[in-house]
């Protein structure tokens, strides 16, 4: 308003039913169905005051304004200036672009910047959505509005609270900047930078972005929902949190399907499972998590390639890993290596089943090997087609050995002084341990057995076929299983 920006253009009296020259002034007072035009602005009122020296005028009562075909504007009262092209309106004010309604008590219109502002208080409806908020501006050329403090959207399908607001309804598009929280039915959004598309229910955010509902929570440095699909993505430093399932997923890049129960992982993935006070942690190029919905009745966590985990009773390393929660289970597949109370534990798959957050049995299908340091020297060895080995307290306590079993062990009085190194073969074999030495073996069919001074067995014959001792791969904590595993 610091000028004209055109060239200046008169006001025009298109009808009146009574005009009157006021005493003492240049106004003249125009009465009954008053109708102004202004170049294509088309003014209507009961009653108005008109200027002509000063182009303007003043208007009462029933005040409506059509701006080029396009814009209707209500109030009770109005001051326009034509050589500003500026009006300012008051009380009961309305305004009207197609389907969207700007409702407020004061408002000032530019024409020739398209611009209406709204200071104190204004309601915006669009459809089925309704927009509050404490300070406004309309730019109908571009039909985009920017909402400013206690910014508030209702809608069936969501609720939106931030300060600062830009929607334009061409594309159906709300940018917020500032402190945001978006609620629907499935989850609250919260984040201080994004946008909203309000047609796909798909939102963005990419400052301090988080998203949340009763169970579940999901941090990150920028994240997109997609409402109408149930999807989430987010990126860089992504954290979510499972409290019903005590799971923690992180990586640089994580997606979640909510609506079928699936989640993944990828880039620095890695999983905290937290039942108790002794935590399993899983790292992998990629990370899985199924989640229980109406589509998805089990829970699960899958890692594929590299996977290591930790946990203070057994550490391991696996191409892929499936942690079944149903059944507390976990299974190793392609070159699997399991380490628990300092046995070292190989075979084509292995299954770990936990009880009460201990080891109770593992099972090794195929070339199943497992070796022990000997608690002096040596290595206690066990090799066979298939082993379950049980444990008490992550103690290791027994081994079956079924199918061309073979052992070395290194047996010892109580003194550990050594007895001797015995080689032995059967179909099928049992251990007994005691303080993670050999305490008995028993063997079944086809049993071939020598017990060798230590001086009499060569050191190539003390090791069975096979034999791996791969202690330098073990992860040693939690922040170890992510260094890369050897095959």
């Amino acid at each position: 308003m610091t000028g004209w920006s055109q060239e200046r253009t008169l006001v025009h009296i298109e009808h009146a039913n009574q005009f009157h020259k006021t005493s003492g002034s240049d106004a003249v007072r125009l009465i009954g169905n008053v109708h102004i035009r202004h170049d294509s602005t088309h003014f209507y009122c009961d009653s108005a005051y008109y200027y002509e020296k000063r182009n303007s005028f003043d208007a009462y009562q029933n005040v409506h304004i059509n701006v080029n075909d396009s814009i209707d504007m209500y109030c009770t009262t109005m001051n326009y200036d034509g050589d500003l092209r500026f009006a300012e309106f008051f009380n009961e004010v309305k305004m009207k672009d197609d389907s969207t309604l700007l409702e407020t008590d004061y408002m000032t219109y530019d024409r020739d910047q398209h611009l209406a502002c709204y200071p104190h208080h204004g309601v915006t409806t669009r459809g089925d959505k309704m927009l509050v908020s404490e300070l406004g501006y309309y730019r109908d050329d571009l039909k985009e509005f920017r909402f400013f403090q206690k910014v508030e959207v209702t809608s069936p399908k969501y609720q939106m609270f931030t300060d600062t607001l830009i929607y334009n309804t061409r594309i159906e598009k709300m940018w917020f900047e500032g402190p945001t929280t978006i609620i629907n039915e499935e989850n609250t959004m919260e984040g201080e930078h994004g946008y909203y598309l309000t047609e796909l229910d798909l939102a963005y955010l990419d400052k301090n972005p988080v998203i949340y509902n009763e169970t579940q929570r999901m941090w990150a440095d920028s994240m997109l929902y997609d409402r109408l699909h149930g999807f989430a993505k987010a990126m860089n430093t992504v954290q979510m949190i499972d409290t019903a399932y005590k799971v923690i997923m992180q990586g640089e890049y994580v997606e979640v399907w909510e609506k079928i129960g699936y989640s993944f992982a990828t880039d620095s993935a890695h999983v905290t499972y937290y039942d108790g006070g002794d935590s399993l942690y899983i790292a992998s190029d990629t990370m899985f998590y199924h989640f229980k919905t109406e589509l998805n009745d089990e829970e699960k966590i899958i890692g594929r390639r590299n996977v290591r985990f930790y946990k203070s009773d057994m550490q391991g390393q696996c191409d892929t890993m499936t942690y079944l929660t149903a059944d507390s289970t976990i299974r190793m597949r392609n070159h699997p290596v399991l380490w628990a109370d300092d046995a070292q534990m190989t075979g084509d798959s292995i299954d770990i089943k936990v009880v009460h957050r201990n080891i109770d049995h593992v099972v090794q299908h195929g070339n199943a090997f497992i070796i022990a340091a000997d608690s002096v020297e040596g290595y206690n060895q066990f090799k066979g087609a298939l082993m379950v080995s049980h444990f008490d307290d992550g103690a290791l306590q027994r081994v079956e050995v079924t199918g061309d079993a073979k052992t070395i062990s290194w047996l010892r009085e109580d003194d550990q002084s050594l007895i001797g190194i015995n080689v032995a073969s059967a179909q099928n074999m049992e251990m007994l341990m005691k303080d993670n030495n050999i305490d008995l073996v028993k063997y079944f069919k086809s049993i071939d057995e020598t017990l060798y001074p230590e001086k009499d067995l060569k050191e190539n014959d003390r090791y069975l076929e096979g034999f791996n001792w791969r202690e330098e791969e073990k992860p040693k904590d939690k922040n170890d299983i992510f260094k890369a595993r050897s095959l």
